[in-house]
């Protein structure tokens, strides 16, 4: 982080009230997509809505338009602990979907290069890096129960506050689109709450369910989880109907795990059920998921293993190369426990027993509950939906074991009834994060809503997320 402060500052300007600062970035020199950014801190509020002086930096990376310019296009990433980084290994392909658009990816208060929660732990230098090492916690836990007020300003409202202050700041003449995935739709939607920006068309990624709808809580992620694996299942079983049904054998997998200790002994420490609901996510080992159970009713452990192997490669590499991707779990924490958990006195005991009978589970339920972390009170967005939207898309794959479809078509169906401009494209056998893993469906919808500022709602295919 020394070596990051102490880089030559190319440009210091102001703009209407804000002082932004554009930075020699780091990392351009190592990383090819990186070559042409730029990169800029801006200063903001630590609390809008109160008296408060105190002011934090926001981190931003423009990727500039490779033809003539007609505007911008923000990027938000998830999380809510994920940082700009997790976008950047779709930037070319973005670049090549809008070539006439600048690209701005910010990191959110909290995450990457903007002010952390825990300022000495979670910064580049530290000895963890962003993430935090074992040694960090006990100082990061002190740091935000001596410092609440500080803590308690990493809101969602005071993030999408952050974003209509950059936008408004950096975007420029032209068109402006936004897109946001996962955490990140919930993000641009409060942001469109607010009513500060002047956006000209929106999209929406694996659409989070409506904050207050219970059955789609991240503290029942397990049963949603469930639900699409075993969607899963059944789909294999009538594509390949001659067979003894999968999600019986692999019922009788998880039973041996059980009671059988020489067949126990012989797989992964990490309970087995949580093995399989991870692999729902990824769908090139997802679709090795009925081999998977028929080797191990042989005792075969071999594509078990090939595919955890894939897994944790998939997560070491996914933006490896950048020093920012580590999530923030500070912050993930104190969101989720103050308004994207709907049941914040449920205990670990009660996660074990209510998904107990679940051959597909996530490791989600058990991490939030018991939250020891401070928290903020709900404000007046907790819950709502913009009245006003701009031409909006929606994208969701129906095999999303993260944000399930029916909570995203629940979600759409009320904004629609006060924002008629808004299409919902459902692309069969996607997980989470179209863009990402549904590419060619990602490309072929949004270019013809950008296009027309509207499209029909449909369902689409990708042909790569087909299992053979």
């Amino acid at each position: 982080m020394k070596k990051f402060i102490l880089l030559t500052i190319l440009v210091i300007y102001s703009i209407g009230q804000v002082e932004a600062q554009s930075w020699k970035c780091p990392e351009n020199i190592r990383i090819p997509e990186f070559k042409s950014s730029d990169c800029f801190f801006l200063k903001a509020p630590l609390n809008y809505d109160s008296d408060n002086t105190e002011k934090i930096d926001l981190f931003v990376r423009k990727f500039p338009a490779k033809r003539k310019r007609k505007g911008s296009i923000w990027l938000i990433p998830g999380g809510p602990g994920e940082s700009g980084a997790t976008l950047y290994p779709l930037i070319n392909q973005f670049s090549e979907l809008f070539p006439h658009m600048d690209i701005f990816i910010p990191d959110h208060r909290g995450t990457g290069y903007s002010s952390k929660i825990c300022p000495k732990e979670e910064v580049v230098d530290s000895p963890g890096g962003m993430a935090l090492s074992n040694d960090e916690w006990g100082p990061c836990f002190d740091y935000m129960y001596s410092n609440p007020n500080y803590a308690k300003a990493f809101t969602i409202t005071n993030a999408a506050k952050d974003l209509s202050l950059l936008i408004n700041e950096l975007s420029g003449q032209g068109e402006r689109y936004i897109y946001g995935v996962s955490y990140g739709t919930q993000l641009v939607l409060r942001l469109l709450q607010l009513g500060t920006t002047n956006l000209d068309a929106v999209i929406l990624d694996s659409l989070v369910p409506l904050q207050d709808d219970e059955k789609y809580d991240l503290s029942r992620r397990s049963f949603i989880t469930n639900e699409v694996g075993l969607s899963f299942l059944q789909k294999f079983d009538e594509t390949f109907p001659n067979h003894i049904s999968i999600r019986e054998q692999l019922k009788n997998v998880i039973e041996r795990a059980e009671k059988d200790q020489e067949f126990a002994n012989q797989l992964p420490k990490q309970d087995l059920t949580i093995l399989f609901g991870m692999m729902l996510d990824i769908p090139y080992v997802r679709n090795k998921i009925p081999e998977i159970i028929k080797s191990l009713n042989k005792g075969d452990f071999k594509p078990l293993q090939n595919s955890i192997a894939k897994i944790t490669s998939f997560y070491q590499e996914y933006g490896a190369n950048y020093q920012s991707s580590p999530n923030s779990i500070p912050l993930t924490q104190i969101i989720t426990a103050s308004e994207n958990n709907l049941r914040p006195d449920i205990t670990k005991a009660n996660v074990a027993q209510e998904s107990r009978e679940l051959l597909f589970k996530s490791p989600l339920p058990n991490l939030i509950a018991e939250n020891t972390m401070p928290t903020y009170k709900r404000d007046n967005y907790f819950g709502k939906i913009p009245k006003q939207m701009p031409p909006t898309l929606i994208l969701h794959g129906n095999l999303d074991p993260k944000t399930h479809i029916e909570g995203a078509r629940k979600h759409y169906k009320v904004l629609k009834q006060e924002n008629p401009s808004i299409s919902f494209i459902e692309i069969n056998s996607a997980p989470h994060f179209i863009a990402l893993f549904a590419p060619n469906v990602f490309r072929k919808a949004v270019r013809e809503f950008i296009r027309k500022k509207s499209i029909e709602d449909q369902t689409m295919n990708e042909k790569t997320l087909s299992f053979k």
